[in-house]
């Protein structure tokens, strides 16, 4: 997944430093990603000094920071590109960083008074110098759902909407005051028409492209497996026996990973 970057280790702790020579430039528009024109990440050393930089983390003890490189002889990407990036340890960063990015500008005024945020010099936080209320990064708690039947088929979907037209699994946001687990419940029965059971936790994955925290699970649907499906969410549903052939993209995601494991018949 895009996460898994190991022999790198990712450093998320707020400890902000001076730059160094060789610490990476992140510069973002939008939903785009601004590069050297030969596709590579700005390092410190390649720009000049003068302009603002934001700490935002550390992979090993190389640092990124956020900066704005429209000055720059730069070429515009979406951001989406970084799912395959290589080296893969890059783009996880990239999204990392974007996800940041687009936090500090969706909070830069205080929602109680509309004063002007600040950044915090204690924690990763958006404070307001009137109020004192302290606004910190997104995330989005969801499921991933691996729904398997009877004939130990699994529930592959296409979403309606968006740009991401692939196989994919049920997947939701946990809504106020349920439970990860009331939320595969729910997200599955509202979706499909399903009504599952013998959860299992799989694994978690931070998935940036929408500040989301997912949870990967599979559950059983027994007896009758007919579809109801959520027009508004799901234009297609169908069940996939694990040697059938299942086009979920790439290896970044939570779902690809759970659609293997299935196939490989870990899920059983």
């Amino acid at each position: 997944m895009i996460q898994d970057i190991a022999p790198h280790q990712f450093h998320n702790e707020f400890e902000p430093r001076e730059p160094h020579s060789n610490d990476f430039l992140l510069s973002y528009h939008g939903n785009n990603v601004l590069l050297k024109p030969d596709h590579t990440f700005f390092h410190y050393d390649e720009v000049s000094s003068s302009r603002s930089f934001t700490y935002l983390f550390r992979i090993d003890d190389t640092a990124f920071y956020l900066t704005d490189l429209t000055d720059q002889n730069t070429i515009s990407m979406p951001f989406r590109f970084a799912r395959s990036y290589e080296p893969k340890f890059l783009g996880f960063a990239c999204i990392t960083g974007w996800q940041l990015y687009r936090w500090y500008q969706e909070n830069q005024y205080c929602g109680t008074d509309g004063t002007k945020m600040i950044r915090d010099e204690k924690e990763r936080a958006m404070r307001c110098p009137t109020c004192g209320q302290l606004i910190y990064p997104r995330i989005n708690p969801a499921v991933i759902v691996a729904v398997i039947n009877d004939h130990n088929q699994i529930l592959v979907t296409k979403y309606a909407h968006g740009p991401y037209q692939k196989y994919a699994l049920i997947a939701g946001y946990a809504e106020i005051g349920e439970t990860i687990e009331q939320t595969v419940i729910r997200e599955t029965f509202e979706e499909t028409g399903l009504h599952v059971s013998d959860l299992k936790y799989f694994k978690s994955q931070p998935w940036s492209f929408s500040s989301t925290l997912l949870f990967g699970y599979t559950c059983r649907v027994h007896g009758d497996c007919r579809l109801t499906l959520q027009k508004e969410e799901l234009r297609l549903g169908e069940w996939k026996d694990r040697n059938e052939e299942i086009d979920s993209m790439d290896n970044a995601s939570l779902t690809s990973e759970m659609i293997r494991m299935f196939k490989e018949g870990k899920f059983d």
